[in-house]
Formats: structure tokens, sequence, C-alpha cells
């Protein structure tokens, strides 16, 4: 009954434990029924895929993947701009020597170029919000956008109204009705 039940995690296995599995599989000391008792191996996909990369000349161990990468501060982001366009635009090796994605090297590069300004490269995600505008027309424009919102509030506001009016209306058979409700 027990092998019956699927673990709740992923199992991870020693580098020493599966190469010392993989030289038994290789040489043969023991048959693969064995070596997966033995060594308490889940299933033999598992010895072979290590054989495998064995065979190929990889130990048999999981790379990790980095899920996010690391931060970089703004004057950090110019000093690799700034060294990627001294070498020709090479974003895979600016890549390596700063320890960043390729895409965010490529990225950087690109809106530096595009607006010519290092301005460019600050992260202004979650900044804008509490800006206020810098000029009179900006300040004129902010107001209309305003405006515009609450007209649209109020409309929604409205056509809500009369549709509870029309809903609640459907059921009165008389036209001065007492329960009718007024418009």
């Amino acid at each position: 009954m027990a092998n019956l039940e699927r673990p709740v995690h992923n199992r991870r296995y020693p580098k020493k434990l599966k190469l010392r599995a993989v030289r038994d599989y290789r040489n043969h000391r023991l048959p693969t029924r064995e070596i997966l008792l033995k060594y308490d191996i889940r299933g033999l996909s598992q010895l072979r895929n290590w054989v495998i990369l064995y065979n190929n000349g990889k130990e048999p161990v999981r790379k990790r993947v980095r899920k996010m990468g690391r931060k970089v501060s703004y004057d950090e982001k110019i000093e690799i701009v700034k060294w990627v366009l001294k070498h020709n635009h090479d974003y895979k090796q600016a890549a390596q020597k700063f320890d960043i994605t390729y895409s965010r090297a490529y990225a950087w590069t690109q809106k530096y170029e595009q607006a010519n300004d290092w301005t460019a490269l600050k992260d202004r995600r979650g900044k804008t919000r509490g800006r206020q505008p810098a000029d009179r027309e900006e300040q004129l424009l902010k107001e209309i956008r305003d405006l515009k919102a609450k007209l649209r509030e109020r409309k929604v506001q409205i056509a809500f109204s009369k549709k509870l009016i029309e809903i609640s209306n459907r059921g009165v058979k008389r036209p001065n009705d007492i329960k009718r409700f007024k418009k």
C-alpha cells in the first residue's frame, strides 16, 4: 500500500549517490532493480537519465535555473550600456561579464539608443501616480480627464437606476398602481 502513495515533493539525490549508482549500472555489478533498491531511487527512467548524462561527459547534476535576475542599480545600468556600446553591441559578453540576462542588456541598450538620454534607464514603475502636473496645460488636461471620468460614472449610475426601475415595474399591470416607482 505504501508504494501506491505519491510523494508530496520531488526527490533530490546527492551528487555522490548519483555517481555511485551510475558506476554500478555501467559496470554491471548489480541488476538494475537492486541498484534502485540499494540507492532508494524512485524509478528506472531516473537512473537511465543519469547514465545518459554521464555518458555524454556531463555529471548527473540538476542545473538550477535562476527565477529572477539580480537587482541592478541605475548607475550600473549606465555602465553596462556604455560597455555594450563600446564593444560593438556584444550583448552575450555583457550578460556574462555583468551577471545579467542577454535580454536585459539588449533592452537597456535599445532604450538608451531610442531616447538618447540616460534617464530612459530609470525604473519609473509605480512612480507616476503622485506626480503633480508641471505647467498649466498639464493641469487643465488632468482636470479634463477627471471630469470625463466623473461624467462616465454618472452615466453608468443613471443607466443602472433606469434599469432598476424597469425591472421593478415589470410585475405591475396597471400604470397608476401604488407599487409603481416614479421616474
